[in-house]
């Protein structure tokens, strides 16, 4: 039997456990979800009606004697074609946590028809996540013991998605399934998958004015994850002409997120820093940086397969 150093490694290593037995069923945490559309929907595509960039980097932290918390690296891009009804999108992520790492790459396709004043937009998307476990970087007390054969495990998770997105100047709501596959172990070297609706995520927001150069946006989140409900709600304000967005976050009861975004013209910096609330001795933080990159030209493209 085999043990580790300390009853931290413990628990990053249960974590880990429980973590190989829900593989697809989890998707990346953001806080800046509603500057990150394409993460949340695939029918957000377009909708800006622009070409636009997004790199994100989500850093937590579970204090300095603990290594291997969460890092999150998340890449999306989206444009209308030349047919204004249709969009793409492409959004890539890597996700890790310790000695496990999920990368996933996802196409995004979009249909945009007129509804009211707004837009409504409905969307798919296809791709994969590729999850690799490096066993060979934990720390074993005995290391010859011929119980335990440490490898390094990849598994390949192909996956689809479906969203219907709102939006108008003013108001945004979606409705979205990022993943309908989730995957669980079969055998010792197998997986097997089944429709599911966890990850399934309601949101929406709006824009209310308030003085001049001066913009109130409330903002709510709900996801259903499996085992539970989790909720994020959030308060924006947009001043100088929406140059400066200065906002805060309530998650669930238990994490308070302030966060600050800037625009230059083209660009847009955003800084999220999530801390745990109502928990003496808590110790994890997060760090949110994103940068976006908005082109301010349409791609002048027929169809999704025929570009020019």
């Amino acid at each position: 039997m085999w043990y580790s150093k300390n009853s931290k490694f413990l628990i990053i290593l249960f974590m880990l456990m429980v973590a190989a037995t829900c593989r697809a069923q989890y998707h990346p945490q953001y806080s800046q979800y509603m500057f990150n559309g394409l993460a949340l929907n695939p029918a957000y595509a377009g909708s800006q009606e622009v070409l636009n960039i997004a790199a994100l980097c989500r850093n937590s932290q579970w204090g300095n004697s603990i290594e291997g918390a969460p890092v999150t690296y998340t890449f999306a891009g989206d444009f209308p074609l030349r047919n204004p009804q249709l969009a793409l999108g492409l959004l890539i992520f890597d996700d890790i946590i310790n000695i496990s790492k999920q990368t996933g790459a996802y196409f995004a396709y979009s249909f945009h028809v007129r509804a009211g004043e707004g837009k409504l937009s409905l969307g798919m998307q296809a791709g994969f996540d590729v999850q690799r476990e490096n066993q060979t970087r934990l720390i074993l007390i005995q290391p010859d013991d011929p119980m335990f054969h440490l490898e390094k495990l990849n598994t390949f998770m192909p996956n689809a998605g479906v969203g219907v997105y709102y939006y108008t100047p003013r108001i945004f709501a979606g409705l979205s399934l990022p993943q309908l596959l989730a995957y669980s172990p079969n055998t010792a070297d197998s997986y097997k998958s089944k429709i599911t609706l966890s990850n399934t995520m309601l949101y929406g927001g709006m824009m209310i004015p308030a003085g001049r150069n001066i913009f109130i946006k409330p903002s709510a989140l709900l996801r259903y994850t499996g085992n539970g409900v989790l909720l994020d709600m959030n308060c924006n304000f947009l001043m100088f002409n929406e140059k400066l967005e200065l906002g805060v976050s309530w998650r669930n009861s238990t994490t308070l997120v302030g966060m600050a975004q800037f625009r230059y013209q083209s660009y847009c910096l955003g800084y999220a820093y999530d801390f745990a609330i109502g928990k003496p001795g808590a110790i994890n933080t997060s760090h949110e940086i994103m940068l976006r990159y908005d082109l301010k030209i349409k791609v002048k493209a027929a169809s999704p397969l025929y570009l020019n």
